[in-house]
């Protein structure tokens, strides 16, 4: 049954996607411009998780940081809009996940005003949405050669829900995850930590841990080389 709700949930944008291939464009492509990607791990990606989370046009300030230890000590800013970036790798180069520190809705609107952020009437969006629009965007990179070679087509990619953290220790100490289903499909998992600034729950807490939302992601690089079969997964 969970299976069956992850595959719908991603099912109306792998529509969309299929639509704009049979139709001879590149519909996600040619509405993507190349800073707006989440094709690549690139030195904005971050910048672009902010916005697209939030809804946000604020002008953002995105720090790449060199370390995982100075990722750890890093914080994201309201004002400025400050996002935290960094990458993981294994030991051979591969990119294995790209982690963000971003800001929540609430936050950027209590330090810009209501217009510096989505609706707060709408649901919040998650790290998942993020893995789901980078699946979107990969598939709509690969011509019909790949697509056909694929070792996983979107309906065929689960996206898991996020695994939540209430620690920024806790947070780091969990990445995000790319598995094997027992039914042979591909499970993307990301890692939250989701502090909203006006929640009452963390009213007692520092000012510096409310107010945030971070993700833990599979990078795209690593994606993609699951999708097209260039990296295979044990159960």
């Amino acid at each position: 049954m969970t299976g069956v709700i992850r595959s719908a949930y991603l099912a109306p944008i792998v529509a969309l996607a299929l639509v704009a291939s049979v139709a001879g464009g590149n519909l996600w492509a040619s509405s993507t411009p190349t800073g707006e990607s989440l094709t690549t791990s690139h030195r904005d990606f971050c910048t672009l998780v902010q916005r697209k989370l939030v809804d946000t046009s604020l002008p953002l300030i995105n720090k790449i940081q060199p370390s995982k230890d100075a990722f750890t000590e890093s914080k994201a800013g309201a004002k400025p809009a400050e996002t935290q970036q960094f990458s993981e790798r294994a030991p051979d180069g591969r990119l294995l996940g790209i982690s963000c520190k971003t800001k929540s809705a609430d936050h950027l609107r209590a330090e810009h005003g209501a217009s510096a952020s989505r609706d707060p009437a709408l649901p919040p969006r998650s790290c998942r949405d993020i893995h789901r629009e980078m699946v979107v965007q990969l598939w709509a990179t690969f011509d019909n050669d790949a697509r056909a070679s694929s070792a996983f087509a979107p309906h065929r990619v689960m996206l898991d829900a996020d695994t939540t953290s209430y620690t920024g220790s806790g947070w780091i100490g969990s990445p995000a995850e790319a598995y094997l289903g027992n039914d042979g499909t591909l499970h993307l998992r990301a890692s939250a930590l989701f502090a909203e600034w006006e929640d009452w729950r963390w009213k007692i807490m520092p000012k510096s841990f409310r107010g945030n939302h971070y993700c833990h992601l599979v990078a795209p690089e690593r994606i993609r080389a699951l999708m097209r079969g260039e990296e295979r997964l044990s159960r």
